[in-house]
């Protein structure tokens, strides 16, 4: 009797370690999502990975934002700036554990150097900070 109580545990408790929890993805995994964002021009996509409030450097705004604000900002540069093409240059971490990504941005007539800092916020990876500046 007690072998099959132990056979019935075995089968059912790593089914249960799966099944509620969800995995957080890491600082890399939530940089790759924000680059392809960027790289398909989607400000929603960018600003779902924001922290509740973002510095946020583009052409003609350098503040602290929103997450909504700072996503409509971001839409409205990519709607004025057609993405044509976004490619990494550099990424590293920082001794804080945060991610930074620097990428290179061709938007529109224009080149843009891109940079943002994802940090680990409440258990959440999420970007502190995003720089569009033009090259």
């Amino acid at each position: 009797m007690k072998n099959k109580y132990l056979i019935l545990v075995a089968l059912i408790f790593p089914t249960l370690l799966c099944t509620g929890s969800e995995t957080i993805p890491g600082p890399e995994e939530t940089a790759t999502k924000v680059a392809n964002a960027i790289q398909a021009g989607n400000a929603q996509e960018v600003a779902k990975n924001f922290n509740a409030m973002v510095d946020l450097t583009l052409p003609g705004y350098d503040d602290t934002y929103s997450k909504i604000q700072a996503g409509q900002i971001l839409k409205d540069f990519f709607s004025q700036n057609p993405v044509k093409s976004f490619k990494i240059t550099r990424q590293g971490s920082s001794p804080d554990g945060s991610q930074y990504t620097i990428g290179s941005l061709e938007a529109g007539k224009k080149i843009f150097r891109v940079y943002f800092i994802i940090k680990s916020v409440n258990g959440l990876n999420l970007v502190q900070q995003l720089q569009v500046q033009e090259n």
